[in-house]
């Protein structure tokens, strides 16, 4: 089971066909996670055992989806979770948590 927004997306998104239930996806994270993305730390996948980037992950997780708005919610997704946090956001407000 997901932890995060951004999570749930990787496990319900790939391999969507169409917008509708890209959207529909979206919606049911979005139900189970309400602060979306405010809820989910930049970098917080990377690991061990994680993508070493968000590119790596949108690439292994979009290949096979058909749905164009669900390949783009994944590489969001992907790049929250795998891109590296930047160091300056640490002393902007709007994006510090």
């Amino acid at each position: 089971m997901a932890g995060d927004y951004a999570s749930c997306l990787l496990d319900e998104l790939p391999g969507i066909e169409n917008d509708t239930a890209a959207y529909a996806a979206a919606q049911v994270c979005g139900s189970k996670f309400p602060t979306r993305y405010d809820g989910v730390a930049q970098g917080s996948g990377r690991g061990f055992l994680g993508y070493d980037s968000g590119a790596e992950c949108a690439l292994a997780k979009s290949k096979d989806t058909r749905s164009n708005r669900a390949a783009g919610m994944i590489r969001v997704a992907c790049n929250k979770l795998y891109n590296k946090a930047n160091f300056f956001d640490q002393f902007d407000a709007s994006t510090a948590h």
